[in-house]
Order: structure tokens, then sequence, then C-alpha cells
């Protein structure tokens, strides 16, 4: 036959345990409000990175980076190293031999001339880099290729590369996009005043004393501006 329950006050051992219990359970969940509002409004922040930004960002510092040194190539006459910095479709339209030869027979009317990046306009792959050089503004386009920026002839550009160097050069020297090009047996100096005429010999009216009555034309003064790839 079983007792029944007793009721009555608890031991003072039995309370001393429920208070340390409860104790430690407000504890608990007083820290983990404290850790879950910390986590809240501080959250983790990701290692700081030690590396480089990579070259093939599709942003505008990256455009500007990769596209200076191609244009200061093509200011200052390095075109070889200009046409390394094609896309590799674009140097199948011209060899680099031929492309060197080409600004050797039609050099650029304004040589070693800075180009200037004025606005820079990506979309997707491709970016258009506006640049300026002695306040005339051209437009050049570039190609995202093997993780950086490389040139890409426009159409028109593409269309001229189909025909033989020595054409283009000829038909850029008539549209007046050719600088002079160096002689390589110039006169060092100017000729000296002809000797004096012997007074024995007469002197034939018809044959002109002065040179600038010789009719021999001069050559143009200036040539216009132009940026022919």
């Amino acid at each position: 036959m079983g007792y029944p329950p007793q009721y009555g006050r608890p031991s003072r051992g039995e309370t001393r345990r429920g208070l340390a219990a409860m104790v430690v359970m407000a504890v608990g969940v007083a820290i983990g409000a404290v850790v879950t509002v910390f986590m809240v409004f501080n959250p983790p922040s990701s290692p700081p990175s030690t590396a480089t930004p990579t070259r093939g960002e599709h942003s505008e510092l990256s455009v500007r980076q990769a596209v200076q040194p191609a244009l200061d190539a093509y200011s200052s006459g390095s075109y070889g190293d200009f046409w390394d910095l094609w896309t590799t479709e674009a140097q199948g339209l011209i060899a680099r031999e031929e492309y060197v030869r080409l600004f050797e027979i039609c050099p650029p009317p304004l040589p070693n001339s800075p180009l200037t990046i004025g606005t820079v306009t990506i979309t997707g792959d491709s970016a258009r880099v506006q640049a300026t050089r002695l306040d005339d503004a051209t437009d050049f386009d570039f190609a995202f290729e093997g993780d950086t920026w490389r040139y890409e002839p426009s159409p028109e550009e593409r269309l001229t590369y189909q025909s033989p160097v020595d054409q283009i050069a000829q038909q850029r020297r008539a549209m007046g996009f050719c600088g002079a090009v160096t002689p390589t047996s110039a006169p060092t100096s100017a000729p000296t005043s002809a000797p004096p005429a012997d007074p024995s010999v007469p002197t034939d009216p018809s044959v002109p004393t002065d040179p600038a009555d010789s009719g021999v034309p001069g050559d143009p003064a200036t040539q216009p501006p132009g940026f022919p790839g």
C-alpha cells in the first residue's frame, strides 16, 4: 500500500538548488540575448584582401590603366608596340611589319603628340574611349580579351586594311593625312650664292637670274591633322 505524496514546505537544500537553476537559466538567456544583439549590429567583416585588383575588372579605372599604354605607344610612334595591343582577330587584318611600314611611308602629320583620355563608356566586354590631342577628339574602341582591354579597329579601318599598304599610303597622302617623309640624303647646307658672272661673256636676257623666277613650285606649308589607324 503506497503512501500519499507529502505536501508542505520543501527543504532548504531543494530551495537552494531550484534558485540556482533559475539563476543559471536567466544568466544563459541574458548572455544569448546580448550575443544576438551584438551579432545583428556588428556582423563579422571579411578579412582584408591583400591581393591586387585583377586586370580583368570591368571598371573605368581598369580600362584607363589598360588603354593608356596603347595610346602612348601610338602617339609616340611605337606602332609595332601598339599593334601588339590589338585583339587577336584584329591582328589578322594586317601584318605587324606592314602596319609599321605604313607609317614609315606615310608618317602622321602630328608626330609625338600625346593623347589624353577623356570619357570612357563601357558596354559589356566593349569600351569606347575618347582621347584628345591638340583639341581634336577621336574615339578608340577596345574589347575585353585575355583578362585585359585590347584595341579593336573601327569598321572603317577594317575596310582600309583590305587594300595593300602602298595603296593605303597613296590614298592618305592624297587626303593630306601624311606628314613629310624624312629624306635619306638631304643637303646639309643651302647652296652658296652664284659666282660673279664673267664680264667678257654676254648676258642672255631670256635666262632668269633670280632663282625665285625659275617656276619650281614649293611644298605645302601645312598638312591637315588626322588619326589614321
